[in-house]
């Protein structure tokens, strides 16, 4: 038995959200395209990487933001590490000598207000400690790696942050109990 279609299919249209979107992205594109070749043409350090990174935080957080993970805590911990990587692109590329003691100084600090924002609403939240175990994870990485790196003359923030976030870590792991697995697979989406 065959079936005849007897109306058309309508016409796709494009919604004024996706329409604007791609308006900007070419904004956007073109923007990161002019910085470049300024950047290149002008010669001197290359301040063109933290333009583009600034265009890539801009466009993460607020233009085409996550549709999945899309809490507090996650977006929370995205503007953190988001922010730390461009404090580092401004002391690699710019000036330097900062950006070991101001990132741990940040780290430190959003590992304080991640820990407010998951206690302070537990019962909704407690399905979002992924994205905390792996600010903790980060930033207990980057302390350890800053103490190897500081040869002794290491500043305060260092030992607090390597101490604070490895008791994120092991409450995260006891309040997820068994789950930590199914987290991780649903982190990097397999079955």
């Amino acid at each position: 038995m065959q079936i005849n279609i007897t109306y058309p299919k309508p016409p796709k249209k494009k919604s004024h959200r996706s329409i604007m979107i791609n308006i900007v992205k070419d904004l956007f594109l073109l923007s990161a395209l002019l910085c470049v070749t300024i950047n290149i043409w002008a010669g001197g350090k290359a301040w063109s990487i933290i333009v583009l990174w600034s265009l890539y935080m801009i466009w993460t957080l607020f233009i085409h933001p996550d549709m999945i993970e899309y809490n507090r805590i996650s977006q929370f911990t995205k503007v953190i590490v988001q922010s730390c990587i461009m404090l580092v692109l401004i002391d690699v590329f710019i000036t330097s000598g900062w950006a070991s003691n101001v990132v741990s100084i940040v780290c430190f600090g959003a590992l304080i207000a991640v820990c407010l924002l998951l206690y302070t609403d537990f019962e909704r939240q407690r399905h979002n400690l992924l994205p905390m175990i792996l600010l903790s994870a980060l930033s207990f990485v980057l302390s350890v790696v800053l103490m190897i790196i500081s040869e002794g003359n290491v500043p305060w923030q260092v030992p607090v942050t390597f101490v604070l976030s490895l008791a994120v870590l092991i409450v995260c792991f006891k309040t997820m109990g068994g789950n930590i697995k199914s987290e991780l697979k649903k982190l990097f989406h397999t079955i």
